[in-house]
């Protein structure tokens, strides 16, 4: 039963990612790619707002803006373990039945967006809410950093239970191909069930962390989108976000 409706914002971030070490440190716009997400998740309606990470550089960013980061060990498997340690160190008491991983190379998402998860969540029978939006480009349906999602949209808006995540082109055969876009909105319960259950054979295959949820039973609904949200994985990926933001920042001037 939930026990109220407040709602969490957990960022997640290290500097030791594999494929490029230090983005969260990473500059545009002369800020600190990690700012960047932390003020957008601090203009939403979430309750409150913290960054989880092993980082004390990362930490000193937040704190000088006057933020919240909760120092967390540099030795867990994935984003949602380590935002699970931060929740426990800060809510306890369980005054947060809504938490949202809000991962911390996701420079272009929008509060609105992060908005639609908080409310979302609220309202669906799913333990699990996030998003995805059509590939246009044909070179990201077999490109392994971009995660497909095997789903079935009605249209732009729309909600539909996730069946499969993978790296590799799904589901086969001529039609649409999605994008899951790596943000997550969790009922309490979800994420404490998720966190105590061990990695899967398929999740370290895929090294997808979302099989997990799947292979406990967890329900994963996903939001059709628009909007263009890059995961910086790659240093062009980096390139490619830090322009859009820079061009979005030009036209509201």
């Amino acid at each position: 039963m939930i026990k109220n409706k407040k709602t969490i914002i957990i960022i997640p971030a290290r500097m030791a990612a594999t494929r490029l070490p230090g983005k969260p440190l990473m500059i545009i716009d002369n800020k600190p790619m990690i700012v960047h997400i932390w003020e957008k998740a601090s203009q939403t309606l979430a309750d409150k707002v913290i960054v989880a990470t092993d980082s004390n550089a990362i930490i000193n960013e937040i704190h000088k803006r006057g933020g919240v980061a909760v120092k967390t060990k540099s030795d867990h498997k994935t984003g949602s373990d380590r935002i699970y340690e931060a929740l426990l160190k800060t809510d306890d008491s369980e005054n947060y039945s809504y938490i949202m991983n809000l991962q911390g190379d996701i420079p272009t998402v929008k509060p609105e967006l992060i908005n639609l998860a908080i409310e979302k969540i609220k309202k669906t029978d799913a333990d699990i809410i996030t998003f995805a939006r059509k590939i246009t480009n044909k070179k990201d349906i077999t490109d392994p950093n971009v995660v497909k999602i095997a789903i079935d949209f009605d249209r732009v808006g729309s909600e539909s239970s996730a069946l499969y995540f993978s790296r590799l082109p799904i589901p086969y055969g001529e039609g649409e191909f999605y994008e899951h876009i790596g943000l997550y909105m969790y009922k309490r319960h979800a994420l404490k069930k998720f966190i105590l259950s061990d990695q899967t054979k398929i999740e370290k295959r895929e090294n997808l962390e979302q099989i997990r949820a799947l292979e406990n039973n967890l329900k994963i609904n996903a939001i059709l989108i628009k909007d263009n949200i890059i995961g910086v994985d790659t240093i062009e990926d980096f390139k490619k976000a830090k322009k859009l933001i820079e061009n979005q920042l030009k036209d509201k001037q």
